[in-house]
């Protein structure tokens, strides 16, 4: 049985990363391949106008292969910038578009007039890739503890939403709280969780 306290948080979260970090480059590879193909098959994915992706960090579900592939699409494609205690997202073209930001996280320049806001997200259908630390069949899940997402989401209730994670992620069971917002599906190498 899960505590819901800080410290078990902190434990299940440091367990499940450990998993992931366990991976090699190889298996991060081939699995992040897999999940894409399964998002690619999604068809509010297919049809959306705007795609809001993470660049992956550590041993994350591997997203810049699947960026690179979004540009030739000709998807309009917008990436995160951590600014103060909240993400927003800039429109890049292209990988030059992008400078080591949080942490060494690749993030976009952040040009104002290229952000992603409310009003776009109202006329045109957009989706948005999310990083998950943990997650568990009823798509709960926990990111790094920061509360990035949790508020994007909340702000951005329109946005169709996919939790990228490897399926040794997967936890028994995880603690959520009311601010916590849940993914519409989680993808992984195995399955998608609707």
């Amino acid at each position: 049985m899960i505590k819901t306290g800080i410290s078990s948080k902190q434990e299940l979260r440091s367990r499940h990363l450990a998993y992931r970090d366990s991976l090699s480059l190889r298996e991060r590879k081939e699995k992040s391949e897999r999940i894409w193909e399964q998002l690619k098959g999604e068809r509010a994915f297919r049809e959306a106008v705007n795609i809001l992706v993470y660049m992956d960090y550590r041993s994350e579900v591997m997203t810049t292969g699947l960026v690179e592939e979004l540009f030739r699409l000709e998807k309009r494609v917008f990436a995160p910038k951590v600014e103060g205690m909240d993400i927003r997202f800039y429109q890049v073209d292209g990988m030059e578009d992008f400078v080591s930001g949080y942490q060494g996280i690749r993030e976009p320049k952040g040009c104002p007039d290229r952000l992603f806001d409310l009003q776009r997200a109202k006329k045109e259908a957009g989706y948005i890739l999310v990083p998950l630390a943990v997650f568990d069949r009823e798509r709960g899940r926990m990111g790094y503890g920061k509360g990035f997402y949790d508020r994007f989401l909340a702000a951005f209730p329109v946005l169709s939403s996919a939790g990228l994670a490897f399926a040794c992620q997967m936890a028994g069971r995880v603690p959520v709280e009311l601010h916590d917002k849940k993914p519409d599906i989680i993808i992984t190498e195995k399955e998608i969780i609707r």
